[in-house]
């Protein structure tokens, strides 16, 4: 008995530290996201981290397919109601899916709505080969040259249409920074045939008898409104967002994310931080007057001064907006309507941050003789 009481201790105690090697293997020291960041559509940054530090895009790629797509159709190369048929190289295209068949013929606008939507890869595909006059290859060649065309070639590089990793396609990774795709985004913000599908929660194509659903779980929440997932092993979970919450219209990007949980928390954090503090300031409007001037020699004893612009900037709250004028301290009848009558500049915290002329809306007359003497009576 002694004997069996030794073996049947030493047992358990293996077990126990096989059971204690086990919680220590288990500990995941992997990053949570690789990176950030949150701007507005004017190109200012608000938060970033790792922003220039080149990562595979995964599908996140076809917001540059969409927005060339696009680009053919604008030019009239193509249209939205074209027919496209379905062909094996299309059909070779892993992963996420619509359902096809060879010979099929499918329009341009539900294969838009298939990779926008659902993140398809063979709708990404077949696009790419129609936009490319059927050459994918050539589709790709227009991809960089977008990318060039925007002052981005060195933060975004295509090597496929749907992001799909190098193991499938026998291709380089479609690469990209997380400030690179900010920008391409701001350029999908140009686009509003692709933002009107990119805000759909679901759709339809095929005349009703398929449903896509988006593969962005974050639409309403915090005023997000699209654009973009991405996932695979190289990659991890990328997302680019756009909000318009409180008419602040930014652009949120994560790359890398460990879990599409993780990467969805870290766009409400970064979206929940911007919006406690700061807010989109309309500080001029174009419709409503800057100064109001007294006037000699006219009808009226005062004339209203506007600027030619709209102005609005996303500013913290707490910050000392003020205008300044350089202007005449009256004006002197007559003035045509239109006439510069000084200039004036915004300032944020000392800072300017916007200039613009004076200008009078409407033609002021002259007083003539005859109504002056009547006055006097």
């Amino acid at each position: 008995m002694k004997k069996l009481v030794v073996v049947f201790m030493l047992v358990a105690s293996t077990l126990s530290f096989s059971k204690n090697t086990k919680t220590k293997v288990v500990k995941d020291n992997t990053p949570d996201y690789r990176a950030y960041i949150l701007g507005d559509d004017k190109g200012n940054i608000f938060y970033q981290e790792n922003a220039t530090q080149k990562y595979p895009l995964a599908s996140v790629t076809k917001v540059m397919t969409i927005i060339v797509a696009l680009d053919e159709i604008r030019k009239g190369n193509i249209s939205m109601y074209d027919e496209v048929t379905i062909d094996w190289e299309i059909l070779s295209a892993g992963g996420s899916a619509i359902p096809m068949a060879s010979g099929e013929k499918i329009i341009v606008l539900d294969l838009l709505k298939s990779a926008a939507i659902k993140s398809a890869n063979n709708a990404a595909y077949a696009l790419a080969k129609h936009a490319g006059k059927g050459s994918i290859p050539k589709f790709i060649e227009m991809m960089n040259e977008k990318a060039r065309n925007l002052g981005l070639e060195n933060e975004l590089e295509f090597y496929t249409p749907a992001g799909l990793p190098d193991h499938m396609t026998k291709k380089k990774l479609d690469m990209g920074t997380a400030n690179g795709i900010y920008k391409l985004s701001i350029e999908a913000l140009k686009y509003p045939e692709y933002i009107a599908i990119a805000r759909q929660k679901t759709a339809e194509i095929k005349n009703g008898t398929y449903k896509l659903k988006s593969t962005i779980h974050l639409l309403g929440k915090e005023g997000i409104y699209g654009l973009k997932t991405g996932y695979h092993t190289k990659s991890r979970f990328n997302i680019t967002v756009l909000s318009d919450k409180e008419k602040a219209n930014i652009v949120t990007v994560v790359m890398g994310g460990k879990s599409p949980k993780i990467r969805d928390e870290k766009i409400i954090n970064l979206n929940e931080s911007f919006y406690e503090q700061y807010k989109n300031k309309e500080i001029i409007k174009k419709d409503i007057p800057v100064v109001i001037l007294p006037l000699v020699g006219g009808y009226a004893s005062e004339v209203k001064v506007y600027g030619t612009k709209t102005f609005s900037k996303i500013v913290k709250k707490d910050a000392d907006v003020s205008i300044i004028t350089e202007r005449e301290k009256k004006l002197i009848a007559p003035i045509k309507a239109g006439t510069s009558v000084g200039s004036y500049k915004v300032l944020v915290n000392g800072e300017v941050v916007f200039k613009d002329k004076l200008i009078v809306r409407k033609n002021i007359e002259k007083k003539r003789i005859i109504d002056k003497i009547i006055d006097l009576f």
